[in-house]
């Protein structure tokens, strides 16, 4: 089967951030891909920022409808197009109805939704929503062309889970490599910077782990750690408590030149630390490929889809001890901004990315 035609759709209630910027990557990685024509849309209930971003019908954003607009418009596009990826929809009923009758559709996954459902919801909401995703999930996949995952562990959980045999494809996040700034180098010769950042700090980023290590140390070098983010009033409480409280400098939500700014001043930065609380152990984040092409080695707490383990500028420890990222931050104190970014070209660049995806689909 040659695939020419491919639309990629992503239906959330809330477009964040990252998926936002990933998409963009998505975009513009694509327009550079001779012969094929591949499409892009993301919809949801906020307002419309990039052009390949439509807003729901209001008289569809409610709770459950929200499902029903997102199928009735895979169904609508599904004729005009040779494959069409749907990011996963979780615990959705709707599934049961739509999914049978869309044959060309590729299920992509970006978590292990049973378990994350979990994890997201507390108690006995979770719980549900998982034992829901288990009937809706099931199915979905079921009638999917193919499964693909941001990892491959993904992908083959999604088989394992549900008692199938799909063919699987992995389709990894990446960058747009020469649209990303290498950082400044404004680094401090008697100081080691490390850079921890994410949109919120949820429990899979791990931060608990982080102070409890540095609570745990006595660490002789002169270190601060970073955190650009949102983090919780009992996030903030702990640091209060910390003994390196310090060296902790919280830096909250900040504007692109703010952002840059401080990580100008970093030596590395930190991926998460705790992937194995969504029962995962290999990674595909956005912002560990941000990093790398800003020219900062990254030492994280979980195995990475697109390193090699003797990729240098990447470290990761199952079991993480603050001893070690001071090690690694010794390590590549002196590495060189444009060689990081240019060793992590090959593996993070979106559109060899995709090229390799097509390729897989191509069967």
């Amino acid at each position: 089967m040659k695939i020419k035609r491919i639309l990629h759709i992503t239906a959330v209630r809330e477009l964040g951030s990252g998926q936002r910027n990933q998409l963009i990557y998505e975009v513009n990685a694509a327009k550079k891909i001779p012969k094929m024509v591949w499409h892009t849309l993301a919809y949801h209930s906020g307002k419309s920022v990039e052009t390949f971003e439509r807003s729901i019908p209001w008289y569809f954003d409610y709770l459950i409808l929200r499902n029903l607009f997102f199928w009735l418009i895979v169904l609508k596009f599904s004729k005009k197009y040779d494959l069409v990826l749907l990011r996963h929809i979780a615990f959705d009923p709707f599934a049961l109805i739509f999914s049978p009758f869309i044959k060309n559709r590729v299920s992509i996954h970006h978590a292990k939704e049973i378990d994350e459902l979990k994890l997201v919801r507390a108690g006995i909401k979770g719980k549900l929503a998982s034992f829901v995703e288990k009937i809706t999930g099931k199915v979905a996949v079921k009638n999917s062309l193919m499964v693909a995952g941001v990892t491959k562990e993904i992908a083959i959980y999604e088989n394992e889970e549900r008692g199938l045999s799909k063919p699987i494809v992995v389709y990894p996040n990446g960058v747009e490599v020469e649209q990303i700034r290498v950082a400044e180098d404004n680094r401090i010769t008697n100081e080691y910077n490390i850079l921890f950042m994410c949109s919120y700090f949820s429990e899979w980023h791990g931060l608990d782990i982080l102070l409890k290590s540095l609570d745990d140390s006595n660490i002789n070098e002169n270190f601060f750690i970073h955190l650009v983010g949102n983090l919780s009033n009992q996030q903030l409480d702990t640091i209060k408590n910390n003994k390196y409280k310090e060296r902790i400098i919280i830096h909250g939500v900040l504007s692109k030149v703010e952002y840059l700014k401080i990580v100008s001043k970093c030596d590395v930065g930190l991926g998460s630390l705790a992937m194995y609380r969504q029962n995962l152990k290999e990674g595909s984040t956005l912002k560990v490929r941000e990093m790398l092409a800003m020219g900062l080695p990254v030492f994280s707490g979980h195995k990475d889809v697109a390193f090699d383990n003797d990729f240098q500028y990447y470290k990761y420890s199952e079991n993480f001890v603050h001893e070690e990222l001071m090690q690694f931050a010794q390590l590549h104190k002196k590495s060189n901004r444009v060689t990081v970014r240019d060793a992590a070209k090959k593996f993070i660049d979106k559109e060899k990315i995709i090229i390799k995806f097509i390729s897989q689909l191509n069967f």
